[in-house]
């Protein structure tokens, strides 16, 4: 029989490893106490939709899914027309490649509840004006939820990586509009991200949040819109009348000018020319017989003409001077029988109106 004797350093090295042992336990409780603190105290939801494209064909973006806290089953479902399209399923989390069309219903079921059943409209959305060289990005959202941007690229070939995103800064949310400004211009090969979210508390007191992303690659600026062209004013036919010529003899006209009035149902220029009759008279056929047709007649003289100018629709007075040539003729003649021609002229075209004859006297 073996008997063992304990010496003072045995007893102090007994009583440091029992030390030893004492604070390895005590150091044990403590490691093993954050595991009871990170125990969710509040029970969260979430659901989420990526949509657009991205400028690398080898990273997809389009995803659906939902997420839970605890460890339960949790269903996603897109229904269309009253069709579930598609489903998955998956402990605490499930994720499809798929998304919804605008007007689809979207639903979430933790541990075979039904959590959240929400109406996809397609938002956010930005403008096409968010192009190459944009700094500023506006675009559309569902009200009252708010809205982040960014825009990010990839890492060159091989790695194929994206790069970490820049993110935008949100000025504006008002109503169903959202705007901001990136922190560098926009470049092509980049894509730009909107994501809206909101958040709220279920009856259980539970923590529901959904969120909805849209990306699209940054493209070249749209080319503006040609101005529109001037509309094109068609004016009616040129109309009008002579409503009153004044009353003159040849002493008169000798003395002072002749006033005529005229109506003109748009504006333009009123000419009136009197001639004395016999002689080729302009665009009209002389007043000689055609047995003498073949006698090429002199052209009629012109006694007295008088222009015009009427801004608006109405009646505009001519006055008619008399020429050189006419007044000559007039002061040796008792008695001469005239053609007063007056012609209408604008921008919509040319009127004569009919001839009147006159005879003036003494």
């Amino acid at each position: 029989m073996r008997i063992s004797v304990l010496t003072r350093s045995h007893v102090r090295g007994a009583r440091l490893l029992g030390a030893m042992l004492l604070a390895l336990l005590v150091l044990g409780v403590r490691a093993s106490a954050p595991a009871f603190a990170n125990k969710p105290s509040v029970t969260e939801y979430s659901l989420s939709i990526v949509e657009g494209e991205s400028t690398h064909p080898k990273h997809s973006i389009l995803s659906t899914q939902g997420w839970t806290n605890s460890r339960t089953r949790v269903v996603i479902s897109i229904i269309h027309a009253g069709l579930v399209v598609a489903t998955e399923s998956g402990s605490e989390g499930a994720w499809m490649q798929q998304v919804p069309e605008v007007g689809d219903d979207v639903t979430l079921e933790v541990g075979g509840t039904l959590v959240a059943s929400v109406i996809y409209d397609g938002l956010p959305t930005t403008e096409v004006t968010v192009c190459a060289g944009s700094e500023n990005f506006s675009g559309q959202r569902s009200a009252g939820e708010e809205v982040e941007g960014a825009d990010y690229s990839f890492k060159s070939f091989p790695t194929d990586e994206p790069l970490p995103a820049e993110q935008a800064q949100v000025t504006v949310l008002a109503g169903a509009n959202f705007a901001g400004n990136f922190l560098k211009p926009l470049a092509i090969g980049e894509t730009v991200r909107v994501k809206e979210s909101y958040k709220t508390t279920l009856a259980s007191g539970a923590v529901f949040e959904y969120s909805s992303e849209n990306q699209r690659p940054v493209a070249a600026c749209p080319v503006p819109p040609a101005p529109p062209s001037p509309p094109v004013v068609v004016l009616p036919a040129l109309q009008g009348s002579i409503l009153k010529i004044k009353h003159a003899s040849i002493r008169s006209l000798l003395r002072s000018d002749w006033l005529s009035e005229v109506d003109i149902n748009q504006a333009g220029t009123v000419t009136e020319d009197l001639y004395a009759q016999g002689g080729t008279l302009p665009a009209h056929a002389s007043s000689v017989s055609k047995a003498h047709k073949h006698h090429k007649p002199a052209p009629a003289l012109l006694l007295a003409r008088g222009v015009a100018s009427a801004s608006a629709p109405g009646t505009v007075g001519v006055v008619l001077h008399l020429t050189s040539r006419g007044r000559s003729v007039l002061r040796h003649d008792r008695r001469i029988k005239a053609v007063l021609i007056t012609t209408l002229r604008n921008a919509n075209g040319t009127l004569t109106l009919a001839r009147r004859s006159l005879t003036l006297s003494l």
